[in-house]
Formats: structure tokens, sequence, C-alpha cells
């Protein structure tokens, strides 16, 4: 079964996330680790609750299911980021200082979010088809999502561009999400009574 185009409102939601954690970071007079954490943990815990309240009221079915593993993905990310950072570091290096274990912990967490996200959205776009609507508008989250995850994995980033790389992202993906949830759908995912209206008025 194809998937979907994600509900204007589930676009709108995570719009609405992105560019307010995106803008928190840019305004922020501290890039340290406890910002990063702070900000990545309302970014899980908000994207979590909004994108499953709009797939649980606006999607049915498979639709709405699809949308479970990145909402969870997204939660635990959240609750991690706000709750746990010092243990999920120090299960690694119990000799690291608390700043240098919460620069760990923000630097493992958006990773995993980047590369679980992007993933999981480039599967999305692969099934919807990289043509359509739904298609490109998730191929292009993914692709932020890895490129991010890339640029953690790669670069020798210190914890400042760190957390303005994760801002940048928001941002980033905010206005991209901002865009489709404002844009007109294409004909093509038009239902078809609005096809046929559309067919009609060519016609005529």
């Amino acid at each position: 079964m194809a998937i979907k185009q994600t509900p204007r409102v589930a676009q709108a939601a995570r719009a609405f996330v992105s560019l307010a954690v995106g803008l928190f970071l840019t305004f922020s007079q501290s890039h340290g680790a406890e910002v990063g954490l702070l900000a990545l943990g309302i970014f899980g815990l908000g994207f979590a609750a909004l994108n499953g309240f709009a797939s649980v009221i606006f999607q049915k079915g498979l639709a709405a299911i699809e949308n479970v593993p990145l909402t969870m993905v997204a939660l635990l990310i959240g609750i991690f980021a706000l709750l746990a950072p010092n243990t999920i570091s120090g299960a690694v290096d119990q000799t690291l200082t608390p700043a240098a274990s919460d620069s760990l912990a923000f630097k493992f967490l958006v990773t995993g979010w980047a590369i679980i996200a992007g993933a999981f959205e480039l599967y999305q776009a692969r099934r919807a088809g990289f043509k359509t609507l739904a298609g490109r508008d998730l191929l292009i989250n993914a692709c932020f999502g890895l490129l991010l995850a890339l640029l953690f994995l790669l670069a020798p980033l210190d914890i400042v561009s760190q957390v303005g790389f994760l801002g940048a992202y928001l941002l980033m993906s905010g206005v991209h999400a901002a865009i489709s949830a404002a844009s007109p759908a294409a004909i093509s995912a038009a239902s078809p009574a609005a096809k046929a209206n559309a067919s009609k008025s060519t016609k005529a």
C-alpha cells in the first residue's frame, strides 16, 4: 500500500517544534552541552507528542501506524536527553568529567536521531515513490537527517559547533515542513473526485 501524503496538520506541528527549538538555539547565548541536551529533549518530546496526536486524529489505519516508529524514537531521544545524559556517556567511560560526559551524550543522541530518522524517512520516500509529492517531501527530510549524521560522525566538531549544527538542522527542517504544510497539494496527490473535477474544467 502506498504511503499517503502527510496531513498538513502533522507537517505544521513538525514545523512548529523544529522552528521553535531551532530559534531557541540560534538566539541562545550559550551553546554548551547542557543547552543542547535541553533543546534536544524539548524537540524530542514535542515532536513525539504533536506528531503522535496529528497521526491519531488525522490519519487512519496503516497511514497512522507508519508514523509510530519515528514518534517512539523521538520520545526516547527526548527522555534520554532530559534525564540520562551522564548515564549514557558514563557507561562508556567512567573517567569523564560532567561537561565531557554531557558532550558525549549529546553527540550520541543527535547522531542516533539523525541516522534513524534519515534512514526511516528514506525508506518511506522509496515506498511512496521519489516522483510523488509525499516521496519528495520525505526524501528532503531524509537528506537533512543523513547529512547531519555524516557531519557528526566524520567532522571533528567541538560542542559549540555541534549545538550550532543541530540548530541549523532544525531550522532547515522546520522551514521545509512549513512550506509543505502551506503549499497546495499537487493534482497527483488529490482525491479522485478532485481529479475528475479538474479534468472536466480542462475540457470545458
